[in-house]
């Protein structure tokens, strides 16, 4: 309870300094005139004066300084109110507001005013925030008042910025790159994760013949054909960024014209929901047992493996093998008898 009374009275110390130092730091506002597109760093306006630069009617306001950019885009104001503040700036006063005075033709930008002033409405109340905007023809007029930097920076862009399918984009670029962040997150959260597990396997019944292969060259090859128990529980290899596995057998064995051989001979999806815990009893292979040759018969040494490939909702797609093998043979002479 005393940790509690303590940190409550910090925070208030804190709220007070920061009040403090809020009230103690006058209220500022952009002051400048944006010359517009035409102008950018290598145009001639170092001694230009509002009215030679930006070529404006009277009742049209301009502020010193006059403020360009590299490529004629609208200006950095982050930038500005960062490193220029005191030259591109003005201290509001009690009853004054932000404003920028926007000059657009034809839908584009022409130049822009910051400056700090006093606003009123046609039944002359003052006027605190809010944009307002005049047309004649091809003209548009667009000013807009604020009370603060924040506020203020949304007002110093131009129209066009703030369009249904502008803000859309942004929305939608937004949506996606944050999407984009928590799936990275996602995927590193598993990223350690061991997914090996136990695996228990055993032959039970396993001949061998020796048949013409119609599906290659109608050679006599040895096809060999077994049952086989299998017991394993992946249930708890499934985390939130688990989707699937994909399980299957495979039987690895050595022959004279081969270093190693590889047949899959079983397989299985199991989604996220379903009974990961198999035991299998006598089960036949999904695959035929095809060697290229005659390897088979007598072969001493044929190692069986269960592996499964993890499917994630992000990141990598990991190759495990099952912590357990099981070793056969093949008998020594063919069987007749039909399988």
């Amino acid at each position: 309870m005393y940790k509690l009374y303590i940190m409550i009275f910090i925070s208030m110390i804190l709220s007070y300094v920061i009040l403090t130092s809020a009230q103690s730091t006058p209220a500022r506002c952009f002051q400048y005139t944006w010359l517009g597109p035409r102008f950018n760093n290598e145009s001639v306006f170092m001694n230009a004066t509002c009215q030679d630069a930006t070529r404006l009617a009277s009742d049209v306001p301009c502020r010193q300084p006059l403020v360009v950019s590299y490529d004629g885009s609208w200006p950095d104001v982050s930038y500005i109110w960062a490193n220029h503040l005191n030259e591109a700036s003005c201290i509001l006063a009690d009853n004054d507001v932000c404003a920028t005075y926007t000059y657009y033709f034809n839908g584009r930008a022409e130049n822009s005013t910051a400056m700090c002033t006093r606003a009123v409405d046609n039944n002359g109340d003052a006027i605190t925030r809010g944009c307002f905007q005049q047309r004649n023809g091809s003209f548009v007029t667009r000013v807009c008042f604020c009370r603060s930097f924040n506020n203020c920076l949304i007002l110093i862009f131009p129209l066009k910025m703030y369009s249904v399918l502008t803000r859309g984009n942004a929305i939608l670029t937004y949506t996606l790159s944050v999407l984009a962040c928590l799936t990275f997150l996602c995927f590193l959260s598993t990223l350690t994760v061991d997914y090996r597990t136990a695996a228990q396997m055993n032959t039970v019944k396993v001949v061998v013949k020796n048949v013409p292969d119609y599906g290659a060259s109608r050679e006599r090859n040895d096809l060999g054909f077994l049952t086989f128990d299998l017991k394993t529980d992946l249930s708890h290899l499934f985390n939130w960024n688990v989707k699937q596995l994909f399980l299957y057998l495979t039987a690895e064995y050595i022959t004279p014209n081969n270093e190693l051989n590889q047949v899959v001979l079983w397989d299985k999806i199991i989604l996220r929901g379903e009974n990961a815990a198999l035991d299998f009893k006598n089960m036949n292979t999904k695959y035929y047992f095809w060697d290229d040759g005659n390897g088979l018969k007598a072969h001493n040494n044929v190692t069986l493996t269960l592996s499964w490939n993890i499917i994630p909702n992000a990141g990598l797609l990991p190759n495990i093998e099952a912590i357990g093998q099981h070793s056969f043979k093949f008998p020594t002479e063919y069987t007749q008898t039909r399988v």
